[in-house]
């Protein structure tokens, strides 16, 4: 359980950096802007390897029996999670409506979990990375200037997130157990 607390820690921790606008300014004017950028982003990839390596390693510790509509309401939060996830980085309108998508689906992809796991793993992880999402939102909508200056929304690109997020949504509900460990068909 240690290495996963650790992981979440060190994941966690790093991005809340953006958080702190003066100490990211420091960072990368002592860095660089690149040399930044690479370390936050092995140190990200590092988080993600220790999360992924504790959770597997960490025993299954009942704590809580999920309700038996948890499993139902996963499977329909977790795609809608992985749109929003698709429509992140793309010129949406599901951007421009849900101004954070990357945030709010991992919220909904957290509630998922935790309504349909109740262990205790499954509640330091997914528990976690859900109190992150709303506190990096709150984070960013009070240090946010309003001035926005994104491509103009295309409905073929909320297309292809509606698109790719169900596609992998669905792959992932076919391998979740050959890839997590816990098959769901």
């Amino acid at each position: 359980m240690n290495v996963l607390i650790i992981g979440l820690t060190l994941f966690v921790a790093l991005h809340l950096i953006p958080s702190v606008p003066p100490l990211r300014t420091s960072l990368i004017e002592s860095l660089g802007e690149k040399k930044y950028r690479a370390i936050f982003a092995a140190v990200a990839f590092a988080g993600l390897a220790l999360i992924i390596w504790g959770f597997s390693r960490a025993d299954f510790e009942p704590v809580y029996q999920p309700a038996t509509w948890g499993r139902s309401l996963a499977f329909g939060l977790v795609p809608i999670a992985v749109i929003l996830f698709a429509a992140a980085n793309m010129p949406t309108h599901i951007r421009a409506f849900v101004r954070h998508p990357m945030l709010a689906g991992l919220f909904l992809w957290a509630i998922a979990h935790l309504a349909a796991n109740g262990d205790l793993r499954s509640i330091l992880l997914f528990g976690t990375l859900g109190a992150f999402s709303v506190l990096a939102t709150v984070s960013i909508v009070m240090r946010s200037n309003q001035s926005s200056q994104e491509k103009a929304p295309r409905l073929t690109m909320d297309a292809v997130a509606i698109v790719s997020g169900i596609v992998v949504a669905g792959l992932l509900a076919k391998f979740h157990g050959v890839l997590f460990g816990m098959p769901l068909m």
